[in-house]
């Protein structure tokens, strides 16, 4: 089943497509004790695979994959000898020699043409493989749950799927996998041919089609950063605060950009960080859209990730720090004034401490 069909097929479950996202009737509508269906066109995947797998991407990833457990996932990314991000992304590690590198579809050819320039001495194989695979989402107050039921996937100690946890189930005899993002947020990779059994599969067992939007909308709340094409090699991953996810480690050694990444964090250098944020609704700014401050103009950060809720635009932007603590106002090229919310997590611990 390729894009189109695949297209046609949740048009029949009542999507409409806009961007390449599919959107469902009411499916913008937040409903945290409801189990939510989600269609993650958006996302691709490249796969690295090979007895040396694991030795490759620990000398060029930001994040520890030695020190991971087979069957467990994380936060990560990739830089340029200057410490910026190319790419950032969901690692899977299913064993040793097999990973999957979730991330923006848009940025896959640019992820994976900047890994294979350092893959040639290591007996590995690099492939997007967005095409051969679909990814979906279950999403709800115990997402977790609710997929290790419907889905068969508690262990050998009937333990359900946890945080940060990988169950590998079968789909009609083709191997599926099931990642949890976070105790509300799972998201499911099955074999392209076998994606609409599976979607009308988990809809017939009360998850509820909904809207891609939402699903970026839980990313922002958690402030957890996507990085796109259009905001690859912007930021360094404190800027993001990739380190204070888990993405990032100070202690597994060389990587490309590490020695960039380890003085900004010794030395304190950070003067961007992000939040999260809201303003008023309208156009959706795009990843990469310039902030400004109110009074002399000047450009004091970039638009992360946005989401719509509730007739307000939710998002996450990397701000000059200085400017945030001195309370300026802070607002689009448009004049929408930012309103700087909360984390759900400290965000000036020191993760060195």
């Amino acid at each position: 089943m390729d894009q189109q069909q695949w297209q046609d097929f949740l048009g029949n479950q009542g999507a409409s497509w806009q961007n390449g996202s599919a959107l469902f009737p009411g499916g913008d509508s937040a409903d945290g004790g409801q189990l939510q269906l989600t269609d993650l066109s958006p996302l691709g995947a490249i796969s690295v695979a090979g007895p040396d797998s694991q030795k490759f991407l620990q000398g060029q990833l930001t994040c520890d994959l030695v020190n991971l457990p087979d069957e467990q996932l994380t936060l990560g990314s990739h830089c340029n000898p200057k410490g910026r991000m190319i790419s950032a992304f969901y690692a899977l590690k299913i064993e040793q020699s097999e990973f999957i590198l979730l991330m923006p579809r848009d940025l896959i050819a640019t992820a994976l043409a900047a890994l294979k320039k350092y893959a040639v001495f290591f007996k590995t194989e690099l492939s997007d493989v967005s095409e051969q695979y679909r990814w979906l989402a279950l999403c709800g107050r115990d997402a977790c749950g609710a997929a290790s039921q419907l889905l068969s996937l508690s262990s050998s100690d009937d333990s359900d799927l946890l945080p940060h946890q990988l169950r590998i189930f079968d789909h009609n005899g083709q191997r599926a996998l099931a990642a949890g993002l976070s105790t509300h947020n799972v998201v499911l990779q099955v074999p392209a041919e076998q994606a609409a059994d599976l979607w009308q599969q988990l809809a017939s067992n009360g998850a509820t089609p909904a809207s891609y939007p939402q699903w970026l909308l839980q990313l922002v709340e958690a402030g957890t950063p996507l990085v796109y094409q259009s905001t690859s090699e912007e930021f360094i991953p404190q800027m993001v605060n990739l380190h204070l996810l888990g993405g990032v480690s100070f202690k597994k050694g060389c990587y490309t950009g590490q020695e960039v990444v380890a003085r900004m964090q010794y030395l304190g250098a950070a003067k961007r960080r992000m939040y999260r944020a809201q303003i008023d609704s309208g156009d959706l700014p795009e990843p990469g859209t310039e902030i400004f401050s109110g009074e002399g103009k000047s450009s004091v950060g970039n638009i992360v990730l946005a989401s719509p809720q509730s007739g307000e635009t939710a998002l996450l932007a990397v701000l000059t720090k200085s400017r945030v603590a001195d309370g300026e106002s802070l607002q689009l090229k448009d004049g929408r004034v930012l309103e700087v919310l909360e984390l759900p997590y400290d965000a000036d611990v020191d993760p060195l401490a």
